[in-house]
């Protein structure tokens, strides 16, 4: 027995100091503002969008190298077998000649030196060169136009990643909070069920009460307290789900703070939106308005390739090793400069195709915003008309919940004086549950709507 005694010991206390070393717990108590900047600060989809952002920065330096001059040098030091060397031919006998013509018979004996490759020797060859294109028809100026939009672009992207970022985690937070309040309401059930209980027991010892009214009693507390773990359950998926949209430890949790509640002048905002300020504000418009800008330079630089190009050049260029025996050990340098054109004769309408390519995606983006606009009037008018229908629906609830409220406490006392049955009280409480929980509900579908059309607007609050 003591041996299992110290063995228990053991592995608490093992258990205790691996948690104190390898994974030390804690609990974020956080407002929905606070939830919104630490996702923004971890959530790794911001931090792909950045790296796109510092990715067009790149391509903004690219465009940029155009602007001035090019220079690149070649050097090269290397030993051969192959370099031209001078070689006697056969014997030849020359012709004698005086200012009257050649003189008969007479011949003077030459042996001719020809030049062809056969000497070793080592070789230093230095180039630079210099070019810098004076016009292209305009595909430099397009260059450095379509990186500034493409950074633009990416730049908005980021903000639309970071506003469906605020917005996943306001959905989580807002059904923490519902189910904080839902949790909380049937835990007072409960406590309100258990007092009944008391009261049924006290009764049916005074013999006023039958021993079912004491059965339903604790089969309706058992009842509820499973549906109370499984309420549990399901705020903990969610709240890990939040956890995982801050990119917190996993040991970690987090407690949420705030309520469900949506003044009315936000409410009152949301219907001086316009669309045409939800199409000018919307991240996605105005994606699709830069893709179509970047689209058009396409074009013209494409329309560009088969146009001459005008540039100037410089060389300078050292060598050595490279001349006729016996001037192989002299150094060689000098310099060149000037202007060139360049153009394509012929590419097998590689640049119609690049332009027909580039024009048809132009149209393509044109038909996507077409769409997205008429997407995003839709998304409009459901949540403005859904909005409308849940105040409504608040207003009602409010009133019934009132009447349900004033029928549990009359319920409560008729029990009491045994006018009514456990079953009328049960109806009675479980009206103020649903009436309560509807209540909730309403509050919550409230601020997911008006989440959603602070997603459309790009809001990051």
């Amino acid at each position: 027995m003591k041996k299992i005694n110290f063995l228990f010991a053991g592995i608490f206390l093992f258990h205790l100091l691996f948690v104190n070393i390898n994974g030390q717990t804690e609990t974020h108590k956080l407002t929905l503002e606070d939830a919104i900047q630490i996702a923004l600060k971890n959530n790794p989809a911001d931090k792909i969008a950045l790296s796109k952002v510092k990715e067009a920065e790149g391509k903004i330096t690219q465009a940029n190298s155009l602007l001035v001059p090019q220079i690149d040098f070649l050097g090269k030091y290397f030993y051969t077998n192959n370099l031209p060397n001078f070689f006697p031919q056969q014997m030849k006998k020359v012709p004698v000649m005086t200012p009257n013509g050649q003189v008969p018979g007479q011949f003077v004996p030459l042996r001719p030196l020809s030049p062809f490759p056969s000497n070793s020797r080592d070789v230093f060859m230095f180039d630079m060169n210099m070019v810098y294109p004076l016009y292209t028809w305009g595909k430099i100026t397009s260059a450095n136009q379509n990186a500034e939009t493409l950074k633009n672009l990416f730049e908005t992207n980021k903000e639309e990643t970071d506003a469906q970022i605020v917005y996943n985690v306001k959905k989580a937070f807002y059904n923490i909070l519902f189910l904080n309040q839902v949790i909380d309401l049937h835990k007072k059930v409960i406590a309100q069920l258990e007092e009944h209980l008391r009261l049924a027991k006290k009764a049916y010892e005074e013999g006023v009460r039958s021993q079912f009214e004491v059965i339903s009693f604790e089969a309706k507390i058992k009842e509820f307290k499973t549906k109370l773990v499984d309420l549990e359950g399901k705020r903990q998926v969610a709240k890990t789900g939040l956890s995982n949209l801050l990119n917190l430890p996993p040991q970690d949790s987090v407690d949420c703070i705030g309520n469900l509640n949506m003044s009315e002048d936000e409410i009152a905002k949301i219907s001086s939106l316009t669309l045409d300020k939800i199409y000018s504000q919307n991240n996605k418009v105005q994606m699709l308005k830069k893709k179509e800008k970047l689209m058009d330079n396409m074009i013209k630089i494409n329309s560009a390739d088969n146009k001459p190009v005008v540039f100037a050049f410089a060389n300078y260029h050292v060598y050595h090793g490279r001349d006729f025996p016996p001037y192989d050990d002299a150094w060689r340098n000098g310099w060149a400069a000037g202007l060139g054109v360049k153009m394509k004769l012929f590419d097998g309408n590689m640049t119609s195709g690049k332009v027909q390519e580039a024009k048809a995606q132009m149209e393509g983006v044109k038909y996507m915003e077409e769409g997205l606009k008429l997407k995003l009037r839709f998304q409009y008018k459901s949540s403005v008309e859904k909005i409308r229908s849940l105040e409504e629906q608040l207003k009602a609830v409010q009133n019934t919940l009132k009447v349900a409220e004033k029928g549990y406490e009359i319920a409560k006392i008729s029990y009491e004086n045994g006018v009514i049955t456990n079953v009328q009280l049960d109806d009675a409480q479980l009206n103020v549950l649903r009436n309560k929980t509807r209540l909730y509900q309403i509050n919550k579908e409230l601020l997911l709507e008006k989440a959603n059309l602070d997603l459309i607007l790009g809001k990051l609050n």
